[in-house]
């Protein structure tokens, strides 16, 4: 296992993080710490689905993309990952990553980066940026063609294809420098792509992305983050329209 001494991580209750530590654990790449931002269990916060609610067991779902190389498990605890994978945590009982408990918690760690994979929606403001800590993100959509929300649901429907892009956020969306990008068939079952589909090619490009910093020693950009449009988050209408496309 190659730990990235130099580099800790964000997580949430979420399937996209499940999916990034899974990943991470059978490309054996480890962050060096993660800090576990942990929500009321009664609630459903954006980026989660009811899988995150659910507890392990013998049915448990696995799904695997042969072409990418991944397995996911979607109702696997995070916390089981990082144990098995003997990644020091700590859980953190807040659920904004722009509030102060945050701020310090983070400001208090060593590493000069940061996987960032908090619920959805929220957007790195003045005060977590301020850190002085980089935060690679991947979003969920071809940068720069595809910025803001639900981008994979647009190009579905534009170009019978999904992407995901890792970027060094900043305090504009979706417009840090993109260190690496990538465009990918979509789904056979469409209606996987928000909590099956999009978490394991996020995941995978994130995989791309630390392991070229492992063999490089250096974030490299792939290119510039220039043009390109911003989306909304799509009419659930529409939404099926994607899902039918093609």
């Amino acid at each position: 296992m190659t730990v990235l001494k130099d580099v800790a991580m964000i997580a949430t209750n979420t399937g996209r993080s499940k999916a990034y530590l899974q990943a991470m654990s059978q490309f054996d790449l480890a962050p060096s710490f993660v800090f576990v931002m942990k929500e009321d269990e009664k609630l459903l916060l954006p980026g989660q689905s009811q899988n995150d609610k659910k507890k392990t067991g013998s049915n448990n779902a696995s799904f695997r993309n042969e072409v990418l190389g991944v397995t996911f498990e979607p109702q696997e605890p995070l916390e089981n990952t990082l144990q098995i994978s003997k990644i020091p945590f700590k859980e953190i009982y807040n659920t904004d990553i722009n509030s102060s408990h945050v701020i310090k918690e983070v400001s208090s760690r060593p590493e000069p980066v940061f996987i960032y994979s908090g619920y959805g929606g929220q957007i790195l403001r003045k005060g977590i940026l301020g850190t002085e800590k980089k935060f690679l993100h991947v979003h969920g959509g071809y940068l720069p063609d595809y910025k803001g929300s639900t981008t994979n649901y647009y190009s579905l429907i534009n170009d019978n294809e999904c992407g995901a892009s890792s970027l060094f956020l900043n305090q504009e969306i979706d417009c840090g420098s993109i260190l690496l990008r990538r465009k990918f068939s979509p789904p056979e079952d469409k209606k996987q792509l928000d909590y099956i589909y999009e978490p394991i090619i996020r995941a995978k490009v994130l995989v791309e992305t630390l392991r070229a910093y492992v063999d490089t020693g250096v974030w490299k950009n792939e290119c510039e983050n220039l043009g390109g449009d911003t989306y909304y988050i799509m009419h659930p209408f529409l939404r099926h329209v994607a899902i039918l496309a093609g």
